[in-house]
């Protein structure tokens, strides 16, 4: 039987919020700032309006035409209901109507048939999450996203895009939708201020530009009607004579790239009556999922009563930590993460007993190579003071410097863990910064640089490249961990998901948010309704 295929008949696009903030790292670790201090406290970092601000998102939408077989019943399952739900009904609405129309119909017909066929449709929305992550701007990400920005890219760009395209393949789409583009205007030095032309469109040879700013008929000889409020407010406003405003070529924000994926994944497995994870898996040529990801959880500055939900809930992986306030998180000497340390190795058996043995995970976010001006002789031995204050349980530090390029970082982390290998010591190496696109992560892998990589899903852009960050590092023998952001959404946490349960890392995030709580009854209760879903439709197949 030929598979049924959706086709994109619209998208929409509406402002969201993420779960937690957009915090201007470089900002809070230049000086102490309480969180109160932090909302109105000037950023520092390009793109930021204060050191914190809550993290935009939006939220897009693909509605889709679906077709029908005649028993109204998926030819994959048998069964007319949504395996994401187990219901008939869009689980957006609860009905069986389209919400963006309030109907069930093709809105050329009124009727739920094809004209053409006599066949009956559907009319579904897949919807993902265009977000960014907390410390935005940082170690060569792209720029704080703004939610007014992402609604104008997608209305501009990844509709015309989209609409009316089959979804025929998650991989092959979101391929296309990573590589869009979306002209700009911008600021460029001349490089000869005496030739107002020096300066060129973006991908155009010299003299073909098209400047922001000339009149529309420059090339012809016509004269516009009249000149558009942005035109003429360039016209009266002084300019630099060594600048000029012009068109540039540049690739759509991570953050817009990660949503519209999201939907495109949701949007195949809807039509193909599966869960997102079974697409991944079948599009990757992976095993069907089984099995449940180990969960690392991360909590803020509340460290301790966080690390205590995450010991009640026995997760794999804890506790992240935070340092963005150098003095309260870790100490001028380290010695204030090194007592926390020890408080952790002592609170876990009080809570949970002996046979409970998690991964002591640090996130300190660059700061030891700020307190240890980036010497890596020190940075070991501090390294040494934290395995023996976590003893007898494993540790893990992320970041412990953060440098000006990725080919510094990874030559620091290369020789930190080659020191740490030599003293016969267990800790591992875990690479964050600078491991922002797929290219990033494989150079890591190539140089021997970290024990382990958190794969930033919303730094990575289309979430196929998620996918093959974590086949990437199981390939080269280096620890795959499906990370992401605090400031991410329900919805792209449940995306994450899916992603894990199909590719199988050694471990994923619990998000969005910093309750720890709620990130981590998401992410499980997701991955044990999926698989038992999975798992009962497979065995009535067979």
């Amino acid at each position: 039987m030929t598979p049924i295929t959706a086709t994109i008949r619209h998208v929409l696009a509406v402002p969201a919020m993420g779960a937690y903030y957009f915090d201007d790292l470089t900002a809070l670790q230049a000086q102490p700032l309480s969180v109160a201090e932090r909302y109105t406290a000037a950023p520092v970092t390009p793109g930021y309006r204060q050191a914190r601000e809550v993290a935009e998102a939006v939220s897009v939408g693909l509605v889709l035409d679906v077709p029908s077989i005649s028993s109204g019943r998926d030819p994959s399952t048998g069964s007319g209901r949504d395996p994401s739900t187990g219901s008939g009904r869009d689980p957006s609405t609860g009905s069986g109507r389209d919400p963006s129309t309030g109907s069930g119909c093709d809105p050329s017909t009124g009727s739920g048939r094809d004209p053409s066929t006599g066949s009956g449709c559907r009319e579904l929305i897949a919807w993902g999450d265009c977000v960014a992550v907390e410390f935005s701007g940082k170690a060569g990400r792209h720029p704080l996203f703004r939610a007014e920005e992402g609604l104008e890219t997608i209305q501009r760009t990844v509709t015309p895009a989209l609409r009316t395209r089959e979804l025929s393949s998650f991989r092959e789409l979101a391929a296309e939708v990573d590589v869009l583009v979306e002209e700009v205007e911008t600021t460029q030095q001349l490089t000869d201020p005496a030739r107002p032309g020096s300066a060129t469109r973006a991908g155009a040879s010299p003299g073909s530009a098209t400047q922001a700013g000339a009149s529309p008929g420059d090339e012809t000889g016509e004269q516009p009607n009249k000149l558009s409020r942005r035109e003429l407010f360039r016209l009266l406003r002084p300019s630099d004579p060594a600048a000029q405003q012009v068109t540039v070529q540049r690739p759509l924000h991570t953050a817009v790239r990660y949503g519209v994926s999201q939907a495109l994944l949701a949007g195949v497995a809807l039509a193909r009556g599966k869960t997102m994870a079974e697409v991944v898996a079948e599009e990757y040529e992976l095993p069907l999922p089984t099995d449940l990801v180990p969960i690392h959880a991360q909590c803020g500055a509340d460290r301790h009563a966080g690390a205590d939900k995450m010991i009640a809930r026995r997760v794999a992986s804890l506790p992240h930590t935070l340092v963005d306030n150098i003095p309260e998180h870790l100490g001028e000497d380290g010695q204030v993460l090194v007592e926390y340390t020890r408080w952790l190795r002592q609170r876990i058996p009080q809570l949970a007993g002996d046979e409970y043995r998690p991964t002591i995970h640090l996130d300190v976010h660059g700061a030891l190579g700020q307190i240890y001006e980036n010497n890596l002789g020190k940075i070991l031995g501090y390294m040494v003071r934290l395995q023996k204050a976590v003893g007898p349980y494993p540790l893990r530090v992320e970041s412990p410097l953060i440098l000006d390029t990725r080919e510094a970082q990874i030559e620091a982390m290369k020789t930190l863990r080659d020191y740490i290998r030599f003293r016969g010591m267990s800790v591992q190496l875990v690479a964050d910064e600078w491991a922002n696109t797929l290219e990033d992560i494989q150079a890591f892998i190539d140089a021997e640089a970290a024990d382990m990589l958190q794969i930033k899903m919303p730094d990575l852009g289309s979430v196929h490249n998620s996918v093959e960050a974590v086949l990437a590092c199981k390939a080269g023998g280096v620890g795959a961990f499906l990370g992401g952001s605090c400031a991410e959404t329900d919805l792209s946490a449940r995306v994450a998901v899916h992603v894990a349960l199909a590719t199988q890392p050694d471990l994923m995030m619990a998000k969005p948010g910093m309750g720890v709580d709620e990130g981590i009854t998401l992410v499980s209760n997701e991955m044990a309704r999926t698989l038992a879903w999975i798992e009962v439709r497979h065995q009535a197949v067979a």
